[in-house]
C-alpha cells in the first residue's frame, strides 16, 4: 500500500467498520423509475461503485415525507416514503454487499425552497406551493413558499424516523440525513431560511430542534447501536446565513444527540461559493471547514471536495483534518479508484476533469453521465468490454477525444488499429480546453498512455487520402477529424489585435501563428514544453491579452473564456448577439460567471450586433440600431464550433466495410459526446 496506507486502514462510524475509509458521496443519479423506485439501472451503478473498492457507498438522497412536501428535489427522485419501496432497497442493499462494499442511503425530509426550481411533484398537485419555514424563496428563485405548520413539521419527524427504520430494515448498514444544500433540513438550520418565532425557530437553539427530534425520533425506533450521520453545510456563504462558528456548535449539539458521523458540506444552491466544486477551485478547498468542526467533536468527520488525488488524500488523513475520504465525482470518473491505489495503479486512473457535466445533467432532468466515462449510467450496456468475435483493421482519422477514444477502446477489443492525425500533436481540442481547465491535460496524457500499450499505430503528421486507404485496406473507417471554429467576418477582425479559437489552438500547438511577432516567435518554442500551462500563462499575462478584453460570444465557450480572463484579472465585456448569454453553460461555473458580473470585473451587453472592429475597440449596433463603442485592448472571439465535413468520408462510403462519422465533424458536440462517440462507435465494431 505504501503511500495509501491510511486510505486502506480500517475504520468505524459508530459500530459500523469499513474496510478503507474511502467512501462513495451521495449524488443524485435520476437513474430510477418515474416513481422514485430503485431499478436494475440504480443497482447496476452502485454495484460497480461497490465493486471498485470503495468501502462505503452512500445512496443518493431519497425522499421520505411527500404526504408534507410533495414536490420532488429532482424530476425522478429516489423515493424511500412508504413499503412499496422496500423490495427495490432490499436489492440495492443486496447488491451492494455482493460486490464487498458497505451501504448507506441519505434520507431527505424535502425539496423545501428548493422545490421552486422545478415543477417537480411526487403526486398530481402541480399547482401546490412549496413548503419552507417561514415562506422565504431559494436563491435565484421568484416563486412564493408557504411555511410549514407545527403539526406538519411533527408529521416530518416522524415519516423520517420510519424511513430510518424502513432502510434498516432493507439491509442498509447506516443512514445520512440530507440536512446541506438549501433543501428543508438546510433551511430549518438556517438564519437566512428560518424566521419562524414558534419552537422550531427564533434562536439558534430553536433552530436546530427539528434535526435533533428527528435524530430522537429515529434513535426510539432503531437503537442507540444503528449509524445515523448529518450531512449539512459547514458555512452556506451567504449573507445571513450559518456561518461556521454556529455550525461547530450544531457538530457539539450533534455529537451529544448521539449522530455517529458528520459529513461536511459547503454553501446553499446560488451561494457564491460552489456546493459541487468545479476545476477552477483549488483541490480541497473544503479542508479548513472539516478541521473547523474536527476540532470540537470527536465522532468522524467525512470530507469531499477534488480529493481525487490519491496522495493528497492520504495526506488529508494524516494530517488529522478528516477522517474519511469521500469521492463523487472521482468514482464516477473511474469507479475503480481505489482498487487502483491500492495496487499501487496510481497512472491507471481515469483522472476526473472536474467539469460538473454529471450534475449538469440534473438541471435538464436527464440521467447521469460522465464526460469521459461512456459506461457511466449505462454499465449493463457498455460496462464490460470484451474481445471481438472478429478482429479488424480499424483506421481512425483524428487525434482527438473522439478519434482517441475509438481507438483505445477498438485496441482493448483487439482490433488492429492505425490512428491518423494530420498535425503534430494528439488531443485535438483537448490542447485547447486544456488552457481553460487544467484537469484535461492529465487526461489526455492518460489516454496517450493507454493506447501505447494496445495495437494501436500512431501516425502524426498524417492526413487520410485514397492513397492511405488503398495502402491500409481497412475493414473499417471512424472520421473523428473535429468541426471548425465559427468566425466572426465583419471588418476589422483580422487585426492584430483580434484572435479567434483557432489562433488559441495554434499557438497552443506549436503551430506558426501570424498575428502578432509575439505568436510568431512563441510558437516553436511552445510545442516543446507542457504547451496547455505556457499558453495560458501567455493569456493570464498582459504578453498577448491586454487589461480590457471584448470577448465576442456569450455562450459556453465564450462564456468560459470570460469568467478564464476574470479569474485572472481582466476588465471582460461579453458581447451577445441573442437575448441571452450562457443558456448552455454548466450552472456551477455559471454562477462563479454571475459572480464576476456582480463584482463588476464582466460585464454583459446582450442582443449586440457587432458591426465593426476599429482602434479603439468594438462597434455594436443595439436593438434600435444605436452605434456604440466597447472599448478594447483585446478582442476575443469564441463563438463555437460548426461542422466541417469530410468529403473523403462521403467518397469511401460503399468502398469500405464500414464507415463512421463521429465528434464534432457535423457539428458542435463537446468532450462528453466526443467521447462517447468513440466509446460506443468502437465497442460496435
Amino acid at each position: 500500500m505504501g503511500s495509501s496506507e491510511l486510505l486502506f486502514t480500517p475504520g468505524h462510524i459508530g459500530g459500523l467498520r469499513l474496510e478503507n475509509r474511502v467512501i462513495l458521496s451521495p449524488m443524485s443519479t435520476l437513474l430510477c423509475e418515474d416513481d422514485g423506485t430503485v431499478n436494475d439501472a440504480l443497482i447496476d451503478w452502485y454495484a460497480r461503485r461497490a465493486a471498485g473498492g470503495a468501502g462505503l457507498v452512500v445512496v443518493e438522497a431519497a425522499q421520505v415525507a411527500t404526504k408534507v412536501d410533495i414536490f420532488r428535489i429532482w424530476s425522478n427522485a429516489l423515493l424511500a416514503d412508504d413499503d412499496s419501496c422496500v423490495p427495490g432497497l432490499t436489492a440495492l442493499a443486496s447488491a451492494v454487499h455482493k460486490a464487498g462494499a458497505r451501504i448507506g442511503i441519505q434520507i431527505s425530509p424535502g425539496a423545501g425552497a428548493q422545490a421552486a426550481g422545478g415543477p417537480w411533484v411526487a403526486g398530481s398537485e402541480a399547482t401546490a406551493q412549496p413548503v419552507s419555514p417561514s415562506g422565504i424563496s431559494a436563491l435565484h428563485s421568484t416563486r412564493r413558499t408557504r411555511s410549514l405548520e407545527v403539526e406538519e413539521i411533527e408529521t416530518v419527524i416522524e415519516s423520517c424516523a420510519e424511513a430510518v427504520l424502513r432502510v434498516k430494515r432493507c439491509g442498509f448498514d447506516l443512514v445520512n440525513l440530507h440536512g446541506h444544500g438549501g433543501y428543508l433540513l438546510a433551511q430549518f438550520l438556517s438564519p437566512y431560511f428560518n424566521r419562524r418565532t414558534d419552537r422550531y425557530g427564533g434562536t439558534e437553539e430553536k433552530r436546530f430542534r427539528f434535526l435533533l427530534e428527528m435524530i430522537e425520533a429515529a434513535r426510539a425506533k432503531v437503537g442507540a447501536e444503528y449509524p445515523i450521520t448529518v450531512k449539512y453545510s459547514i458555512d452556506e456563504y451567504i449573507p445571513g446565513g450559518r456561518g461556521v462558528q454556529e455550525s461547530q456548535r450544531l457538530a457539539r449539539k450533534l455529537e451529544a444527540a448521539g449522530a455517529d458521523g458528520i459529513f461536511i458540506a459547503v454553501g446553499t444552491h446560488g451561494s457564491k461559493n460552489p456546493i459541487v466544486p468545479p476545476h477552477f477551485v483549488p483541490a480541497g478547498s473544503h479542508l479548513p471547514l472539516a478541521q473547523a468542526i474536527k476540532a470540537v467533536v470527536k465522532t468522524p468527520v467525512i470530507v469531499a471536495g477534488r480529493l481525487n488525488e490519491p496522495r493528497f488524500a492520504e495526506r488529508v488523513l494524516r494530517d488529522g483534518k478528516a477522517d474519511f475520504i469521500a469521492l463523487g465525482r472521482a468514482l464516477i470518473a473511474d469507479p475503480d479508484w481505489p482498487r487502483k491505489v491500492r495496487a499501487g495503479q496510481v497512472k491507471e486512473i481515469r483522472p476526473c476533469l472536474a467539469c460538473n457535466v454529471c450534475r449538469q445533467r440534473l438541471f435538464t432532468s436527464e440521467p447521469i453521465r460522465c464526460a469521459i466515462n461512456a459506461a457511466a449510467g449505462k454499465e449493463a450496456s457498455l460496462g464490460a468490454i470484451a474481445p471481438a468475435t472478429v478482429r479488424k483493421k480499424v483506421l481512425i482519422v483524428g487525434g482527438g477525444p473522439a478519434g482517441l477514444e475509438a481507438a483505445r477502446i477498438a485496441g482493448l477489443r483487439g482490433h488492429s488499429v492505425v490512428l491518423c492525425e494530420k498535425t503534430r500533436r494528439l488531443g485535438g481540442m483537448l490542447n485547447l480546453a486544456g488552457v481553460f481547465n487544467r484537469e484535461i491535460p492529465p487526461f489526455l496524457r492518460w489516454l496517450k498512455a493507454q493506447i501505447r500499450r494496445l495495437p494501436v499505430e500512431v501516425r502524426l503528421s498524417t492526413e487520410c487520402s485514397r492513397a492511405l486507404v488503398e495502402e491500409l485496406k481497412p475493414d473499417a473507417i471512424i472520421f473523428a477529424t473535429g468541426g471548425e471554429f465559427v468566425e466572426l467576418r465583419v471588418a476589422g477582425a483580422e487585426r492584430s489585435n483580434v484572435f479567434g479559437g483557432q489562433d488559441l489552438l495554434n499557438l497552443v500547438r506549436g503551430v506558426p501563428v501570424r498575428k502578432t511577432l509575439l505568436l510568431r516567435a512563441l510558437g516553436p518554442f511552445i510545442s516543446r514544453f507542457f504547451s496547455p500551462a505556457l499558453a495560458r500563462y501567455v493569456l493570464d499575462t498582459d504578453l498577448l491579452v491586454g487589461r480590457r478584453v471584448v470577448v465576442v460570444g456569450g455562450q459556453l465557450s465564450g462564456g468560459k473564456l470570460a469568467l478564464h480572463l476574470a479569474l485572472s484579472g481582466k476588465k471582460v465585456t461579453i458581447l451577445e448577439s441573442s437575448p441571452q448569454y450562457g443558456h448552455d453553460m454548466e450552472e456551477t461555473t455559471m454562477d462563479a460567471l454571475r459572480n464576476e458580473i456582480e463584482g463588476g470585473n464582466v460585464s454583459v451587453l446582450t442582443s449586440a450586433k457587432i458591426e465593426e472592429i476599429t482602434r479603439a475597440g468594438v462597434v455594436v449596433a443595439d436593438t434600435q440600431g444605436q452605434r456604440s463603442v466597447v472599448e478594447a485592448d483585446t478582442v476575443m472571439v469564441a463563438l463555437g464550433i460548426g461542422p466541417h465535413p469530410v468529403p473523403v468520408a462521403t467518397e469511401l462510403k460503399g468502398t469500405v466495410g464500414e464507415v463512421f462519422v463521429i465528434g464534432d465533424v457535423e457539428g458542435f458536440r463537446g468532450i462528453r459526446d466526443a467521447v462517447a462517440d468513440g466509446y460506443v462507435t468502437a465497442y460496435g465494431l
